[in-house]
């Protein structure tokens, strides 16, 4: 039976959550974490100067995919779903690089929302690739980068397509900015991994199909290996800093993915501990806790997500008024 539409939010809410709690480490080393922090990390999340849990690019550009991809299916505003999601790329591109520009349209605009204009360590491809004003596809790279911009904001569109369906546009989404094939692969397994589990299935057996999918693509093996490493790691007596230490560090699309996998099959049942152990690494902390959060967070729903944890996060208020409006459109 396909998940509700509360395992979209818990989804979309538990990624903003662990790229919240990676943000403030995200360029430290293990040592340097532990140093501040003590010998477990970093184990809660930080608020800022004025209480609120700050998230990053990562989650501003996953709430833009699926701006996009309302605005396709919803609102009829565009042809395709590749236009839809680019225009709304440009969209987040705007706020990321022009004066501060509010809306006052309504609240499923997201440019109304003053919390996604900040600019806290934005991807340079992302950026560099939507001011090129041409959209890349699989077919015609834009560039040869394989950064994990493409795979940590593909989520959403595993909610709203069957797994095959989910896998070729989380490919598409990604190549408008990420031209390697590992790059885009990457985002349309996490696609295909994430609709899978909104089929209801057990996520081991979804990560076992992904990685079962990806060999009918030959430029999908270094990914391939990785993720076929995380599930043996996973199951291994071995500490996670030694484990996440062998899929790499995150900043690479193979690698953020491998380690989520490796997060989520370790901790499947506890989002706390999967999340606290996918963010104390050297390495892309905030991308790696958002995509683990979004792995678990589609798989155990909101009752995993501690309501303290909302109540200071920056956007909780924009995830549910998106996730109300996709359920009003959907009974209606």
């Amino acid at each position: 039976m396909k998940r509700t539409i509360e395992y979209l939010k818990a989804s979309l809410l538990a990624g903003a959550i662990g790229d919240a709690w990676g943000w403030p480490i995200e360029f430290q080393s293990v040592e340097e974490i532990n140093s501040k922090y003590g010998h477990l990390g970093l184990t809660r999340l930080i608020k800022n100067a004025s209480g609120i849990v700050e998230i990053t690019d990562d989650t501003q550009m996953t709430l833009f995919t699926l701006e996009g991809i309302i605005n396709f299916l919803y609102l009829k505003k565009y042809a395709s779903i590749y236009e839809s999601i680019y225009q709304s790329y440009l969209r987040w591109y705007k706020t990321q690089s022009e004066k501060f520009q509010l809306t006052t349209s309504n609240s499923f605009d997201l440019m109304s929302y003053r919390e996604l204009f900040f600019q806290r360590a934005p991807g340079i491809t992302c950026k560099n690739a939507l001011a090129s004003g041409i959209m890349g596809t699989t077919a015609k790279p834009i560039n040869d980068s394989k950064g994990c911009g493409g795979v940590m904001r593909a989520a959403p569109i595993g909610y709203f397509f069957d797994a095959d369906q989910a896998f070729d546009h989380g490919c598409s989404s990604a190549a408008i900015t990420h031209g390697h094939p590992l790059g885009y692969l990457s985002a349309g397994a996490m696609s295909y991994l994430i609709s899978k589990i909104f089929e209801g299935n057990d996520v081991r057996e979804c990560i076992l199909q992904t990685i079962e999918k990806l060999e009918m693509y030959s430029d999908a093996q270094r990914l391939m290996t990785l993720l076929k490493s995380a599930v043996q790691l996973s199951e291994s007596d071995q500490n996670d800093i030694r484990c996440i230490r062998q899929l790499g560090e995150g900043w690479v699309a193979e690698e953020a993915l491998a380690i989520a996998v490796y997060c989520s099959l370790k901790y499947p049942s506890d989002l706390q501990k999967a999340l606290a152990v996918s963010v104390n690494h050297d390495g892309d902390s905030d991308s790696t806790g958002s995509i683990t959060g979004n792995i678990l967070g589609a798989y155990l729903g909101m009752d995993a997500i501690k309501k303290q944890w909302l109540e200071f996060l920056e956007v909780t208020k924009i995830v549910m008024n998106f996730c109300n409006f996709i359920e009003h459109h959907d009974k209606s």
